[in-house]
């Protein structure tokens, strides 16, 4: 990361700093004293909360501040929505600040030492929220265009400090307006005072521009998309009367021929900015992971292009939470993604037009350009973008230090899987050896068919092996491809799958009622070309994930019988192994591995049971043989009387 782009993140933080002190000031939670130093006016903000609690530790007191006084550090409510009680200040309802009544301000001072007041406000700064995402993606966007134009910084904060200047950006990414709109946008990133933004499309009167009070500085805006709305004559009446009533005007464009020539050369700052690259995810892994997250960019292959990403997808993968190699897989993933849409957005466009088009010809070419616009499939960065394949992305969970310190489901702890566990266990070997350098891909046992009775926990097998490897696991099924409808919706569906998973090799494609996808069908048949087109499609996919390294495929079904055998040959998901209904022997597995600690205080109650019903049988073994006969002699005796009895009656008859 070079000079600049520290300086512009490092405001960026002090800006969020300053923010969360203020909120904490309006809220109670700090004291304010404006003082002079040197001709200058600072805030000297104090501590009103007791400090005692705090460790000294940085990251610890940082969470102690956000956890006790998180609300605090958000903008305040309107004032019509307080509630105000009489005769209570706005720091008696914090329940652990001074009583502005009991503690004077000067014994306040005095009783906390000045180090430790400045630690506790800083505390306060770093708790508050984080500068956003968008904004960090700008502004290394925006260092990189000011290194590249080699137009010395001092020159444009010049620039920008001017009652009126014309400022000129435009960079091939898409995304690229909204967001250097929203980093100009933020209070203290641009000198001079904040900016307030006025869309030059909608000044009703090119003499008059009337802009909000009490919002900063206003300034006329003309983004890529309304410029062209704009042009000859009115454009450069607005500008003109724009300029000489003191406000600034910036043009924001992802194309630079979009760029008026009467704003370009008016121009005070012209900076373009070049299309995102391996240089520029550097420094955003460096930004959000510091240097240790340098080490998770080894992922990124030099098959992928990061010029294929937007704006947007930066902001997706570098969520709050996520480690650095997480964050490389999403982006792996949206880069094949738009790759993809990009090369067949190219194939469209390389179609032949139809002979004696003529006029009408352009007329559909605009007709079909209007609608890309209109459908989001943006024209700027060059691709299209896109719908998913609807596949769900599961991140492995982590492994302790300990041996034992495992995830809740692995494939070690499972019973019942036979030799699917097997082939899991000798997968995992042969993984770490690939790892290695000592297997090659092609030599590993990596495509698999589960069959069995529903319930018997195939899906349950593919998280745990997931867990076990390590590596991400994409899950699909046949039915989220067919939710299509169209032949070409499934096709799209079926190999943007294969795509994104792809992406994040070494990964594990978990393919879930495979036997709907069935049996190529006779010609006759009707709806033949549709089902052998798809079981076309997926023996060309299966033959290039066998080419593909990184690619296991668990195919699962109920009903192996209902699957093409070309899909099940040598190549393709050339292992099956059949998960049966578990026995009885199993069902004790299992059970002990999810009662776990309380199968020892089971087993300790059974016991004691089986104690006292040895304790009776022994009394019982205690009586005389007399004792223990005579309810069987009585029995008997009974038995004769009734018969002797019934015996009379008949002679009787």
């Amino acid at each position: 990361m070079n000079k600049l782009s520290r300086l512009f993140l490092r405001r960026l933080e002090r800006i969020a700093r300053r923010e969360a002190q203020r909120n904490a000031h309006l809220n109670g939670l700090l004291s304010l004293k404006i003082v002079e130093v040197g001709g200058h006016v600072l805030r000297r903000y104090s501590p009103a909360f007791e400090t005692a609690s705090l460790s000294g530790d940085h990251d610890r007191d940082v969470a102690w501040v956000r956890r006790n006084f998180g609300g605090y550090l958000l903008p305040p409510p309107q004032q019509s929505d307080i509630v105000t009680t009489e005769g209570k200040s706005p720091t008696s309802f914090l329940p652990s600040l001074y009583r502005l009544g009991q503690v004077t301000a000067s014994d306040h001072v005095a009783a906390i030492d000045h180090k430790r007041r400045a630690y506790a406000v800083g505390l306060v700064g770093r708790a508050g929220k984080a500068p956003l995402i968008s904004n960090i993606v700008a502004a290394l966007v925006l260092a990189r265009a000011i290194e590249n134009g080699r137009v010395p910084l001092a020159r444009i904060v010049r620039a920008a400090a001017m009652s009126a200047p014309v400022v000129a950006l435009h960079g091939p990414i898409v995304g690229f307006e909204q967001a250097m709109r929203r980093l100009i946008e933020t209070p203290g990133f641009v000198p001079g005072g904040a900016l307030s933004g006025i869309d030059g499309e909608y000044v009703y009167d090119d003499g008059t521009f009337a802009g909000p009070e009490g919002a900063g500085r206003t300034y006329i805006q003309f983004l890529g998309h309304s410029i062209a709305r704009i042009a000859g004559a009115t454009l450069r009446r607005r500008l003109v009367n724009a300029t000489t009533r003191d406000y600034p005007v910036v043009a924001i464009s992802e194309k630079a021929e979009a760029i008026p020539s009467d704003i370009a050369i008016a121009a005070d700052i012209g900076l373009a900015a070049g299309r995102l690259d391996y240089p520029f995810l550097s420094a955003m892994v460096e930004a959000m992971h510091g240097a240790n997250g340098i080490t998770a960019l080894e992922q990124w292959s030099t098959a992928y292009d990061a010029h294929y990403l937007t704006i947007d997808d930066v902001v997706l993968a570098f969520r709050p939470g996520r480690c650095a190699s997480q964050v490389i897989a999403v982006l792996a993933s949206l880069t094949e993604r738009n790759r993809v849409a990009a090369r067949e957005d190219d194939d469209d466009d390389d179609e032949p037009a139809s002979k004696g088009a003529g006029k009408s010809s352009k007329s559909k070419q605009d007709a079909k350009s209007s609608e890309k616009s209109s459908s989001g499939k943006d024209s700027g960065g060059g691709w299209k973008r896109d719908k998913l394949s609807g596949a769900e992305v599961i991140q492995p969970e982590p492994w302790g230090p300990g041996e034992n310190d495992r995830p809740s489901l692995v494939v070690e702890t499972l019973a019942g899987y036979g030799k699917a566990k097997t082939w899991a266990l000798d997968l995992k070997a042969d993984l770490a050896d690939h790892r290695a350098g000592a297997l090659a891909w092609s030599d590993m046992s990596t495509k698999l068919l589960l069959h069995g009775p529903p319930g018997t926990g195939k899906t349950t097998f593919a998280r745990a092996l997931c867990n076990s490897l390590q590596i991400p696991l994409v899950v699909t099924s046949v039915s989220t491809w067919l939710q299509g409808g169209h032949l070409n919706d499934v096709i799209d569906r079926m190999s943007k799958t294969f795509v994104e998973a792809r992406a994040m090799a070494p990964a594990i494609l978990f393919i879930d009622e495979i036997d709907g996808i069935g049996k190529r069908q006779p010609a006759e048949r009707e709806y033949a070309d549709y089902w052998n087109t798809i079981v076309n499609k997926a023996l060309e996919l299966l033959d290039g994930a066998v080419k593909s390294e990184g690619l296991i495929i668990v195919g699962a079904t109920n009903r192996p019988q209902e699957i093409d055998d070309a899909l099940k040959r040598s190549g393709r998901l050339e292992t099956h192994i059949e998960i049966p209904l578990p026995d009885i022997a199993t069902l004790t597995e299992i059970f002990a591995h999810h009662l776990g600690d309380d199968l020892a205080s089971l087993v300790d109650g059974k016991a004691s049971d089986e104690t006292k019903a040895d304790e009776v049988g022994s009394e019982a073994a205690g009586m005389s043989a007399d004792e223990a006969e005579a309810p069987n002699i009585q029995a008997d005796r009974d038995s004769d009387e009734h018969t002797l009895r019934d015996a009379r009656e008949g002679a009787a008859t």
